[in-house]
């Protein structure tokens, strides 16, 4: 497992790039924030904030953003900007936290997306929510987790691997943004993310990886991205390819800079960037396709 002190350079280095990134942003004043409810039992890591455009009085199609961070790293302070702006775009957008490791293993981030759900579904009418017409977004560690949870909810024999219910929601689609797929197709599912897994791999944990094979046809709409500078980029091609192998609809998109300049891993939520704006704007636009 990888050490204390190099887990916290990680975090460390990952933190003042997000701070550089965002340095001198202000949140949008054409959106309310709804801020920290509870929706889960684990303290600040069970905290969301709920953005819709200002003067809203109806439910809206709503989009649910998973962050990234490696699994160790990241909460929703990090993603207002971005997601304020997929909200000024005329959706209801929520923004959460979720367990991190070290201090809390796989699949805390799946148990936690799952309870938010519940929450959604149960508090929708106060909030704006629209869950008929229901999305999910994730990037990097956060789009592992947006497909797992969306294998999750769309083949029952994958669900019933696992130790919760899962809740009643039908997503209409699903973006995934330089996500990390593939987890443990090389070997033991703990050699990827031995800080997220554990020690330990049981056999229940191991028969859950890796997910891939376990999409089906029912699998949701997919748009997924990469760049041409992210370091995961070699595993965004075959994810769409797979999907689409089961007749399900994707929108693949590889983004580079017109300059020919490096495009960075999760680009997307940096708010001065214009290419950023248009993988956003066309991300919104797919999901719009899809909006009853």
């Amino acid at each position: 497992m990888m050490a204390q002190e190099d887990l916290q350079t990680m975090i460390d280095n990952m933190s003042a790039t997000d701070q550089k990134r965002d340095a001198g942003l202000v949140e949008p004043d054409t959106v309310t924030a709804v801020k920290d409810l509870a929706y889960g039992p684990h303290g600040v890591e069970n905290l969301t904030d709920i953005y819709f455009p200002k003067g809203t009085t109806t439910a809206l199609p709503t989009i649910v953003s998973i962050h990234g961070g490696g699994f160790i790293y990241g909460d929703k302070e990090l993603y207002r900007f971005y997601t304020m702006y997929l909200a000024s775009q005329g959706f209801t957008v929520v923004n959460f936290n979720y367990r991190l490791a070290p201090k809390t293993h796989y699949p805390a981030p799946l148990e936690d997306t799952n309870n938010l759900m519940n929450w959604l579904a149960a508090n929708a009418a106060t909030y704006h929510v629209d869950m008929n017409n229901l999305f999910i977004v994730g990037d990097s560690a956060g789009g592992q987790v947006a497909e797992q949870y969306a294998v999750m909810l769309t083949n029952p024999t994958y669900a019933a691997k696992f130790d919760f219910a899962m809740a009643p929601v039908k997503p209409k689609a699903v973006a995934l943004n330089c996500g990390v797929y593939f987890t443990g197709q090389n070997g033991p599912a703990n050699e990827n993310f031995p800080y997220y897994i554990g020690d330990t791999v049981t056999p229940a944990v191991a028969a859950q990886f890796p997910v891939e094979p376990f999409i089906t046809s029912d699998f949701h709409h997919a748009f997924v991205m990469t760049a041409s500078d992210d370091f995961l980029k070699p595993l965004a091609k075959p994810l769409a390819d797979l999907i689409a192998a089961q007749g399900v609809g994707v929108d693949y998109h590889l983004y580079a800079n017109p300059d020919g300049s490096k495009l960075m891993h999760v680009f997307h939520l940096d708010q001065r960037s214009p290419i950023a704006k248009i993988c956003n704007d066309e991300t919104l636009a797919f999901f719009r396709q899809f909006v009853e």
